[in-house]
């Protein structure tokens, strides 16, 4: 049986259910995947996301700060030294790449997994010469998306060994709860927060690049404007505390915690649009599952499932500052008949992106990678052009 190794920092929640469907693809095709990973830093531990799956063989990882840069270093040698394949994290980061890509004899088929090039930071000429020669080194690559794919081939990687994973989550789970919700349990909900007729919603991560303060600067203009706005906030991350103190001190606020499940679904289900004026990602598959169009900005580092969103259709771009992005929240959640539309065109694009589909997308890949094994370059992480 051929065995592939996939190499993560920490398994967060949102990624169990495309680990268990990829490794139940493998054993029905007589490949072993087994996922190995340590545990979440500090930062990542307060999102309280990470699991521990029975299918996680754990690695010993320790992380370290240069400037403003981590460093991470993990001995990935005894869960991937009877491997086939290996497959790791595009990331500078990660230590163990420059060993597993560096060295010229012997090595192991690696293949990368990841954004294609810096969504989320400007990075230095240095820096994205070195990601380049990173996934350049690198026999496969897994793109998030088209346009993840489209930033590698242009720095030379081979088209013909790229696999479009469409990275997703899975949201079956949150359908069928938001099927169950009644309207008497919406309306109680709606009284017990003091909600009105127009509500926005935030559900992710609490850290900087959410950009709360923009956010809650926003919210209160919008309050300001129209006394019946309101917002929830869902989720939890090392802002926590600063989102609790604005919520004691704005009216229109109202900051839930982390939910899940039902609690979570009925959040969502009084609500009318997600806000979310800093970095979007997979909230954009999020809002395709909920039928709820997103309000953001034209911030430049948005993450790869951005490109998800049609403006106009499935999501609404304001201009980045406070005013711009009040003035496009009330805009539309006055706007019934278009938001109506919208929604509808949410629950559309839902269809085209499912857990299901990635983990498909992503075990092809692996099977391709897998039937050109052979003919791999074992020349080492500058050789290629």
């Amino acid at each position: 049986m051929r065995r592939v190794v996939i190499i993560q920092e920490y398994v967060p929640q949102y990624r169990y259910p495309f680990f268990e469907r990829l490794i139940a693809l493998g054993l029905e095709n007589s490949i072993e995947i087994q996922v190995a990973a340590g545990q979440p830093n500090q930062k990542q531990n307060r999102r309280g996301d990470s699991v521990d799956a029975s299918f996680i063989v754990p690695i010993r990882q320790r992380e370290y700060r240069i400037g403003k840069r981590r460093v991470v270093i993990r001995n990935t040698r005894p869960a991937t030294k009877s491997a086939d394949v290996i497959i790791m994290e595009q990331a500078r980061r990660n230590l163990d790449a420059y060993r597993l890509l560096l060295r010229p004899w012997g090595r192991k088929m690696i293949c990368l997994w990841g954004h294609g090039k810096d969504y989320v930071m400007g990075p230095s000429w240095l820096s994205r010469a070195l990601l380049s020669r990173l996934t350049n080194a690198s026999d496969w690559f897994f793109a998030y998306t088209d346009g993840s794919r489209d930033a590698v081939v242009r720095g030379g990687f081979p088209a013909e060994k790229v696999t479009v994973v469409r990275n997703s989550t899975d949201t079956s789970e949150l359908q069928e709860q938001l099927l169950r919700v009644s309207q008497e349990e919406v309306l109680e909900f709606r009284k017990a927060h003091d909600i009105k007729s127009s509500t926005a919603i935030f559900i992710g991560g609490l850290d900087e690049s959410k950009r709360l303060p923009f956010l809650f600067e926003a919210g209160r203009r919008a309050y300001d404007r129209d006394r019946d706005f309101r917002m929830i906030v869902i989720g939890s991350g090392i802002e926590r505390d600063y989102v609790e103190r604005r919520a004691r001190e704005e009216p229109w606020l109202n900051y839930l915690g982390p939910r899940f499940g039902k609690e979570k679904a009925l959040a969502i289900a009084a609500s009318d649009i997600i806000s979310m004026p800093g970095r979007v990602g997979l909230v954009a598959v999020d809002s395709f599952a909920a039928a709820l169009p997103i309000v953001t900005t034209e911030w430049p580092w948005h993450g790869p499932e951005f490109e998800y969103l049609v403006d106009g259709e499935t999501c609404k771009i304001a201009g980045d500052n406070e005013d711009s992005y009040a003035d496009a929240m009330l805009d539309l959640l006055r706007d019934k008949r278009r938001l109506a539309l919208m929604k509808d065109s949410c629950r559309k694009s839902m269809e085209e992106y499912s857990i299901d589909g990635m983990a498909s997308r992503f075990f092809s890949g692996i099977k391709m990678a897998l039937a050109c094994q052979n003919g791999t370059s074992q020349t080492g992480m500058f050789s290629r052009t």
